[in-house]
This record gives C-alpha cells, structure tokens and sequence, in this order.
C-alpha cells in the first residue's frame, strides 16, 4: 500500500482530514513527522478534557478514543529510573500543550502501594504544572498526609480523594475547594456542613449522615445570612432509608405532583433569610439512601417560576399568620385592619391559583 502523501495535500484538505481524527491519532501523527508536528501545532486541535494519570502501577501509555477528551496513561520502564512524573510533566510541555487547546486538565495519581515519601514526591511535581482538578486513588490513607495534600493543593482547585479515611480525621479546608469529592467521608459531621460558604459542589459518596442530619442542614441553609453552596450530593448512612418528612419537618415547600413517577423525587424551597443572597430557590431530590441538595439563582436558569410561586407561598403564610396572632390578641378589636388582611390573603390565594399549575405545597410543623 503507498502511503498517503499528507504533506503535500492544500492546507484546507489538511485541515478537513485531522478534524475528523481523534486526539490519539493526532499524537500519533505528531510523533511521525516533525513537519507535521508543526502543522498540528499551528492548527490546534480543540479538546474539552486532558486526563493525565500516573502512578507506580498502571497501564500502559495509552489514550482515549474520545474525540474530545485526551486521556494520558503512564507506567515506569523497570530499566529507567526516572520518575514518572517528570515524564509526563515532559509530554505536556513538549506535547500536550503545543498540539491542543482544552478547557480543562485532570491530574490523577493512583497511590495505591506506594509509599508516603514517593505520594510526596509526586504530589509535588504535579503541583508545579497547570491544571484545574487534583484526585488521589489508594486503599487507605493516613491523617497526616491527607492533611499535607488538603494544605497544599490551591483552593481553586477541584479535590477528589478515593480512600479510605480515618474517623478521627478533621480539617478546616477539607470542603472549601470548588468541587470536593471525597468517597469514604464518614468522617466528616454535620458542623462541617455548616461551614460551607464557597459555593461549589461536594459529592459524600460514603457517610454517616441520616435523615435528621440533613434537615438539620437545610435549616441551616434556610436561616443563613449568605450563600452556601451550590450543591451537595449525600450518600446517607449504610441501611438508611429516605424518610420525607423527615426530611422537610418545619420547612415550607412545594413538591412536583408526578413525583412516584421519576428516578428522582424533586421538592422546592425559598430560604426564610434571603439576606443578600443570590441562590435562593432550594432543591432537593433523592432516590433509596442517595440525597442531592442544590441552590439556584432564580434570575439564572429555570426557576424563575418556582421562585414566584414559594414567594407567594411564603408571604400567603405570612398573611394567615397576622390574621391569627390579631385574632388571639385583640378578640375583635381592630377588625377594620383584619378585614384588609383577610382582602390581602383572598388576592395572594387567586394569583397563587392562576400561577401554580404543577405542584404540591406542603408545610410540615414539628
């Protein structure tokens, strides 16, 4: 077979052919051909993800055959006896960051076996390069390099720890980075929780939370003064069921009248304190023993219509409630100021009709 004269084709066919190549086979090509090298370079082909993972066991150098995510696999040569993250540190330099231009760069280090030094050394390395997102694979870590890596990774940056953690572990900064993935985070209680201000997103894959623990925290979120956080994905307590009420006890909400018929259950809420808060419309869904709790911008998305109805549940709430106290306190005195409210009440019950078409409202007492 004659090999295809790719050089010397125009530069618009150029174009047209690689755009149909994977980020693999422009690898592949690059390392051919130093002329083509560079026309790869000019071209910068875009991607959406790099994945570099590294690590003293692995597979071999390979790549993904996704067209729009490149992902790097690197295992030590038993005759080299270089790192193997300065290798890969090589490729982005020489390679990576030459041939394509991403969004997003992952670094991952499987640790399994190894030895807290070589975890060290790694970690080190890896920090001296741009990237977006940092996660460390082992079977177990200690207190004491788990709280090394959560000082030293920039809180910009996304967190995934896959390990095993100790109960006793605690750290400050431990959900303050913009994603935060931990998969054992049994550890964790719900004071940190509470804690959250940064407004990122935190997946628990592995808890001792319960029902009541996350009430506990939508409560907290109801009355704060700030935003917390944009979302936060529970995996409760091994044999935990999903108790609803428990759930949304002494929380107002409005719940989709088709729930029983999703994957997942949605309820809404408006916090009691807005504050100067922009995330104002809470949402819970859940499914067996897993809880995601998100909060949103009502002037961003889709909610501006959940938004509208909880806000006339809230002030229609607020209305019944003067209406009682007046009642208990004046036994028929002021029944002119009564009688606008009772006025008030009627008009805030009619746009509540016209404007809820597709949900429940609920209000759960103690």
């Amino acid at each position: 077979m004659k090999k295809f004269p790719i050089l010397k084709i125009p530069d618009v066919v150029f174009r047209e052919v690689t755009s149909m190549m994977t980020p693999t086979e422009i690898m592949k090509l690059s390392m051919s051909d130093f002329k083509l090298e560079l026309l790869l370079r000019n071209r910068k082909c875009k991607i959406n993800v790099i994945i570099v993972q590294t690590g003293n066991i692995h597979p071999k150098l390979d790549t993904s055959s996704e067209k729009h995510c490149l992902s790097v696999f690197f295992e030590k040569s038993e005759n080299d006896k270089r790192n193997p993250v300065t290798h890969l540190a090589q490729l982005q330099d020489t390679n990576l960051t030459r041939l394509f231009s991403y969004k997003f760069h992952y670094w991952a280090l499987i640790a399994d076996d190894m030895k807290p030094e070589e975890v060290r050394e790694y970690t080190a390395k890896i920090l001296t390069l741009e990237f977006q997102r940092f996660s460390v694979h082992a079977k177990t870590m200690s207190n004491d390099l788990l709280t090394e890596l959560v000082d030293k990774i920039p809180q910009k940056m996304e967190f995934v720890i896959e390990s095993n953690i100790a109960l006793d572990y605690s750290h400050p900064k431990a959900l303050k980075f913009p994603l935060t993935i931990y998969t054992d985070a049994r550890w964790l209680k719900v004071e940190d929780l509470l804690s959250i201000r940064n407004l990122g997103k935190i997946k628990l894959k592995k808890t001792n939370f319960d029902c009541s623990d996350v009430n506990k925290f939508i409560q907290y979120w109801s009355d704060c003064d700030e935003d917390m956080i944009e979302a936060v994905w529970i995996k409760l307590k091994e044999g935990t069921q999903i108790d609803e009420q428990q759930l949304i006890k002494n929380l107002i909400v409005i719940s989709d009248i088709s729930n029983g018929q999703h994957e997942w259950d949605w309820i809404f809420m408006k916090p009691r304190n807005m504050g100067n808060r922009k995330f104002v419309v809470g949402q819970l869904e859940f499914r067996k023993n897993e809880i995601i709790f998100s909060a949103n911008d009502p002037l961003k998305g889709n909610f501006s219509n959940e938004y509208s109805i909880l806000e006339l549940v809230h002030q229609k709430r607020d209305c019944e409630e003067k209406i009682r106290k007046m009642e208990k306190e004046f036994r028929g005195l002021r029944d002119a100021e009564k009688k606008k409210l009772q006025m008030e009440l009627k008009e805030l019950e009619r746009k509540l009709t016209d404007l809820n078409r597709d949900y429940e409202i609920r209000n759960v007492e103690t």
